[in-house]
């Protein structure tokens, strides 16, 4: 179960009978989400589904239709939704069976039909208990046939270009990456298709041998009909940019081939296998600003990046962002763009999901007049997320609600799932930048908000650096001005009082076993007053012992809090009794006798060392 800091936070929590991989929402926000995944191949027991869920109400999940694949294939690794009228078309990587693939036939790209059930305004009597519908539309092979002996190629990674307003539909691109191939591929795709094949392959990408990407996104430049594509290795980053006709099917690439933006530095102090950091997920944030999850190496922490992509040459880091501690290594990484106003300022939702099962929201604001980002803010700690690991995480598309004297509340919901067949939905209240205006833009973390936290974090800092200042110089500077500890404590003396003296006795010399003691005794100077060594112990159920030398013995036995007593003094069951504690303790044996014991002082209430104390405490 999620824990939460805020309390207008909500989640709704489903299980499913099967492991999920994948998971996302309906693009224009309708209310539902498709998640999927399953057993694999040949796993008896653990289905391969993929399923419909509503999830219009805030607290609720609700299975409105599923589709149980082969069991032959591999589960559903990988989605993403397209938007009917009716429904969905859900792409997704699925492979063939290990049969198929050795006869180099395996249909990896799967399109699905998904019709929703009638709404509740829709419904009669006789579609009162309609469901959902899945059906599959046709699968094709797009990634080239692999040579290798072991066929294992799959198709690791589906990402398609975001869509447009509800009122302005657009056309989409969209990309795949094969993982565990003998050379990977990123094939860019034309989605208008509801199954696409090799005529709407917009271009084909190949990696160096031994690479595959770790992740990829797509981002929308002004027209339709410009897309920018970047994607990641474990150690680079690249990009490359499409004006692509859909009617004609002409690409124009710039540059040709991809570019590299951005390389993690090597060298000597990486030559050790696993001791560079790796890129683990990126996301776009504009055309021109995209984030980098970094996991560093050893499973010694996680950070986000922060890039700027020029048109030509290297990307710039803007900033890093190093995530809490108790994130060893980051799993996922999504990015929730809110709504922009009129000079084009927006601010990002982010989330990462941790090895640990929690998840991180943080907010980034985006200033379009400078071109700048503030600085990446935690907005919520998510702990316990789920019994098992996170493996996605995906905000819903937030898209501005008709601006009416009253729109009504507005959310932002994140979903994750895992391999323990979880579903958790986190549901956000927004609020718009500014109250008074209702044209205003919405934002999950207000401004106002994290400059107050900032300035009460800054103020706490001086705050306790003042207060330590302060003591410290007070203790080692009785003659100062700003002396706040009486001086009877900071030097030892009394403090002056018109009625009321109070004795205090001076402060005895712990010492680490008896002989020391003994010795210390002996050592004082003979004009000095009487001392006396003490043997003391919390009670006569410790077998802790300690001992001190005090420059007075009595000063010491007229304080009123001691129960100091002889070794003469004592019964004979406590002589026996102090005898096995120091027995115990390695500090006397019975050759030695009793005479050691004379002159020696013995307490169970050590107040002697908590006088100085108590009388500091009552002063402040």
């Amino acid at each position: 179960m999620p824990s939460f800091t805020n309390s207008d936070v909500s989640y709704a929590k489903h299980t499913l009978d099967y492991p999920i991989y994948a998971a996302e929402f309906d693009p224009y926000t309708r209310g539902f989400l498709i998640v999927a995944g399953g057993g694999g191949e040949g796993r008896s027991g653990v289905p391969n589904r993929i399923s419909l869920l509503d999830v219009n109400n805030r607290a609720v999940v609700e299975p409105v239709a599923e589709l149980d694949l082969s069991r032959d294939e591999d589960s559903i690794q990988s989605l993403a939704n397209l938007a009917t009228k009716d429904g969905l078309i859900t792409l997704a990587g699925i492979n063939s069976s290990q049969a198929a693939q050795n006869d180099n036939k395996n249909e990896h790209f799967r399109a699905f039909d998904i019709r929703y059930p009638p709404r509740k305004k829709q419904k009669t009597a006789e579609s009162s208990g309609e469901k959902g519908e899945i059906k599959l539309l046709g699968k094709r092979s797009l990634f080239k046939p692999s040579s290798a002996p072991k066929k294992e190629t799959y198709q690791r990674l589906l990402r398609l270009s975001p869509v447009g307003k509800r009122d302005t539909p657009s056309k989409r691109i969209g990309a795949i990456a094969s993982g565990f191939a003998q050379q990977s591929e990123v094939i860019v795709f034309d989605a208008t298709a509801a199954i696409p094949d090799d005529q709407h392959i917009i271009t084909r990408i190949e990696l160096p041998e031994k690479q595959e990407a770790a992740d990829l996104d797509i981002a929308r430049i002004g027209d339709d009909d410009l897309f920018s594509l970047a994607y990641c290795d474990e150690h680079n980053i690249y990009e490359q940019t499409y004006k692509y006709d859909f009617a004609s099917k002409k690409v124009d690439k710039r540059p040709n081939g991809p570019r590299r933006t951005f390389q993690m530095a090597g060298g000597d102090n990486y030559q050790a296998k696993g001791s560079r950091p790796k890129f683990k997920a990126l996301r776009f944030l504009n055309s021109e600003n995209l984030i980098a999850l970094v996991n560093k190496p050893n499973k010694s922490g996680a950070e986000l990046r922060l890039y700027h992509l020029y048109p030509t040459g290297p990307a710039l880091v803007m900033q890093t962002e190093t995530l809490p501690s108790h994130i060893k290594q980051a799993t996922s990484l999504d990015v929730g763009p809110l709504d922009t106003d009129t000079n084009g300022n927006q601010q990002f939702m982010l989330a990462v999901s941790g090895q640990d099962r929690s998840i991180e929201v943080l907010t980034v604001n985006y200033q379009a007049v400078t071109d700048t980002f503030s600085s990446i803010r935690c907005f919520m700690t998510l702990r316990n997320v789920h019994a098992q690991g996170i493996t996605k995480i995906c905000w819903q598309p937030f898209h501005s609600p008709v601006r009416t004297a009253d729109p009504g509340p507005q959310y932002a919901r994140l979903a994750s799932v895992s391999f323990g067949n979880t579903l958790v939905i986190e549901t956000f209240p927004l609020q718009l930048l500014e109250k008074s205006n209702k044209n205003s833009r919405y934002v999950l973390s207000h401004p106002t908000d994290e400059l107050f936290w900032t300035w009460l974090k800054y103020g706490l800092f001086i705050f306790i650096g003042l207060v330590v200042a302060i003591l410290l110089q007070s203790f080692l500077s009785a003659e100062s001005s700003l002396n706040i500890v009486p001086n009877r404590v900071s030097t030892g003396g009394t403090h002056p009082s018109a009625d009321i003296t109070t004795p205090s006795i001076a402060v005895p010399s712990p010492v680490t076993n008896l002989k020391d003691a003994l010795l210390a005794q002996a050592a004082s100077p003979e004009d000095a007053s009487p001392g006396v060594v003490i043997v003391h112990s919390p009670s006569d159920d410790h077998e802790d012992v300690g001992f001190a030398v005090h420059p007075d013995k009595e000063a010491y036995l007229a304080h009123e809090s001691t129960d100091a007593k002889h070794w003469d003094d004592l019964a004979t069951e406590q002589k026996e009794l102090w005898k096995r504690k120091l027995k115990k303790a390695g500090q006397w044996v019975e050759g030695q006798g009793e005479a050691v014991f004379k002159g020696v002082l013995w307490s169970t209430v050590p107040q002697f060392l908590m006088g100085q104390a108590g009388e500091v405490l009552r002063e402040l």
